[in-house]
């Protein structure tokens, strides 16, 4: 699809959905807990069993879902759902190399994300477009934060505020807004407000701005956390649900964990080149 026939698809879904302000701090609330946003983001990173940057050995999650059309035709790029059906990711928390070999109709992708940078690959061969590059960079980020959460924002976290509380469905969630530094990608400040349920102070929902690529300026997503799964010593979301909240609403994205285990000891051969090999290459031990 053309720029032009996506900006056309753009303008009309804003002008039937309407659009929605990302949320921003409003100063002079105060809160019967009495807690600031420090002690509440603290108290939810207790709940997930603690900073997973922590840990010493390796986590290995496999992914499976699906992305609804129109974000594909709005955002093709970003959502690369010719590629981007299941995956199988390996993380190692404590340098954060963040590798993950995704599979959909169009074949394979392979991204490693570290500390220097990310190398993309498709069907084994090396991304030559730099937007795939850059748009790559920001949801490898994104979902960084997706599937390790509050240990995510402990570390690029510059502020954080608390926003009113709020319900829905009859619960009650507080609220953090937290300003990223980095941001996700290439860009160098993002926000995030964290959902946070009042009574056991896990994640519920993390809406983001998406400043790091040229399509999602000034549009904001949110990722709903529906189920939960233990692993080792840290709890880890095993079900999500993407929309799109910003300029329009629209789901975007919903996908499950079908795969998770830990301690494989992989080594950085064998999850950076076109594949995965030796220990990195076995499918996360499947959920019960």
């Amino acid at each position: 699809m053309s720029r032009f026939v996506r900006l056309l698809v753009l303008a009309f879904v804003v002008t039937v959905a309407g659009c929605s302000a990302f949320p921003q701090a409003r100063p002079g609330i105060t809160f019967a807990d009495g807690l600031s946003a420090e002690q509440l983001f603290e108290q939810c990173l207790a709940a997930h069993g603690g900073d997973i940057r922590e840990y010493p050995g390796d986590i290995n999650i496999a992914t499976d879902g699906r992305w609804y059309s129109l974000i594909q035709r709005i955002q093709p790029v970003v959502s690369d759902a010719g590629f981007r059906i299941t995956s199988e990711e390996r993380f190692r928390p404590g340098d954060g190399t963040y590798a993950i070999r995704h599979s959909g109709p169009k074949g394979s992708k392979q991204v490693l994300r570290t500390a220097s940078g990310i190398s993309v690959r498709y069907n084994s061969e090396p991304a030559v477009e730099d937007e795939r590059r850059r748009a790559t960079a920001m949801t490898n980020d994104a979902f960084q934060l997706f599937h390790f959460g509050p240990s995510f924002v402990k570390h690029r976290a510059t502020a954080m505020t608390r926003l009113p509380d709020t319900r829905e469905n009859g619960r009650e969630y507080r609220r953090i807004l937290a300003t990223l530094s980095p941001g996700f990608g290439e860009s160098s400040s993002d926000q995030v407000v964290l959902w946070i349920d009042s009574v056991s102070s896990r994640l519920f929902r993390v809406h983001l701005t998406l400043e790091g690529f040229e399509t999602t300026l000034g549009a904001h997503v949110d990722t709903t956390f529906l189920a939960y799964h233990q692993v080792g010593p840290y709890l880890l979301p095993s079900r999500f649900s993407e929309r799109v909240r910003g300029p329009l609403k629209i789901l975007a994205h919903e996908w499950h964990v079908t795969g998770m285990d830990l301690d494989r000891g992989w080594t950085d051969a064998e999850v950076s080149g076109p594949d995965f090999t030796g220990r990195a290459a076995v499918p996360a031990t499947a959920l019960p």
